[in-house]
């Protein structure tokens, strides 16, 4: 538990603005608000995480209520599995992106807007895991450890973004070719994700704690 401060700690502000040379060789104002509106989520995330399992003892971390479900330990290794799996293709994706050349708001896309919608907790549907991302750590330490990792990695990757029009460029999902995002639809989607379990580690450690937790049915 005590690199858990360096995973937020690495995660920076960007700047407020950065300068865009476009094709007449003008200088435009880029505001990076959006950017950084997803980097502090990832932040928020960390330290949320860091919160819920404070002062939990291995047992909390590692119980599952139902033989179905996962324990916290699970969620954060999914949430470690997920992002490692998206950032490769982001990566790449916005060593290829134009850059924004005027000041406008980045799109996530529609159908890709929806999903996120439907990951925000407190959830109502409930998505098969594909096989690549089903959890594979029990023990908590090695869980946290993916999931912090994972954090410092996604924090990186949301910086190299800035200035780019990332909403530009496509990701195709690693692990269901049918479906492809863009970059910052792809990025507000982890992020998203992270909140889902985050709220469902909460739900187990409030079950465990004998406070009803809220129904996600």
């Amino acid at each position: 538990m005590g690199m858990i401060g360096e995973a937020a700690g690495n995660i920076l502000r960007l700047p407020e603005v950065l300068g865009v040379t476009t094709f007449d060789n003008r200088m435009v104002r880029i505001s990076t608000g959006q950017l950084d509106a997803v980097l502090n989520q990832a932040t928020s995330a960390t330290l949320k995480a860091r919160d819920l399992v404070a002062g939990r003892c291995q047992s909390d971390l590692t119980t599952s209520l139902e033989s179905a479900s996962w324990s916290a330990a699970q969620c954060l290794d999914h949430l470690a599995q997920t992002t490692n799996a998206f950032i490769p293709a982001i990566s790449s994706a916005i060593a290829h992106a134009p850059h924004l050349t005027t000041n406008r708001a980045l799109r996530t896309g529609a159908l890709t807007g929806l999903f996120i919608r439907n990951l925000e907790p407190p959830y109502r549907l409930r998505f098969k895991v594909l096989a690549p991302l089903v959890p594979r750590r029990r023990d908590f330490d090695s869980a946290w450890r993916a999931f912090e990792e994972s954090q410092v990695q996604l924090g990186k990757t949301i910086r190299s973004a800035a200035g780019l029009a990332i909403d530009q460029a496509k990701v195709e999902s690693p692990v269901y070719a049918r479906f492809s995002y863009n970059v910052y639809g792809a990025l507000c989607m982890l992020t998203a994700h992270e909140r889902r379990h985050l709220w469902q580690i909460e739900q187990i450690l409030k079950a465990l704690d004998g406070t009803p937790p809220r129904d996600a049915s």
